[in-house]
């Protein structure tokens, strides 16, 4: 069940909503200033777990998934991306402390650039830790996997 899933309506509910809504969006933004118009899709991936934090993002182009690097981007201009979307991570972790809400250990972002069409998933459990071997690198590249798969 989602965070919105929870929520009932209140006033503060709807501006912890739009808060945290417009901070997704400006990781989404950070992403399509990098890539212009050249993706069709966005698929944005947070990984904010008691440890760690991780914030990486990948395309469609043309019905194909490709990384930032097969995007041709850069690589110093990558490492800013996934740095300050990183950062951007604390952001969420705050409206979600301002409005007493749990911080999802886990969000899945997918924007269509055309469509300006917005997804977003939450997870609530620990997903990457010494507990469950797995990484948020494992995470996301399970993720692009899978997409890939999807649009062979």
């Amino acid at each position: 069940m989602g965070i919105f899933d929870k929520l009932k309506g209140g006033k503060k509910d709807k501006v912890f909503e739009d808060e945290l809504m417009d901070t997704q969006s400006e990781l989404i933004a950070l992403t399509l200033n990098m890539v212009g118009k050249a993706a069709d899709k966005i698929f944005a991936y947070c990984s904010i777990e008691a440890k760690s934090q991780m914030f990486n993002v990948f395309f469609e182009l043309d019905g194909k998934i490709k990384t930032l690097n097969e995007m041709g981007i850069v690589p110093s201009r990558a490492m800013e991306l996934l740095r300050t979307g990183t950062h951007g991570l604390d952001k969420i972790k705050e409206v979600c402390a301002k409005y007493n809400y749990p911080t999802p250990t886990e969000i899945k972002m997918i924007y269509d650039v055309k469509t300006k069409k917005f997804n977003v998933g939450y997870q609530y459990k620990e997903i990457c830790s010494a507990k469950t071997n797995i990484s948020a690198g494992e995470v996301f590249m399970n993720w692009v996997t899978a997409k890939k798969n999807e649009s062979t």
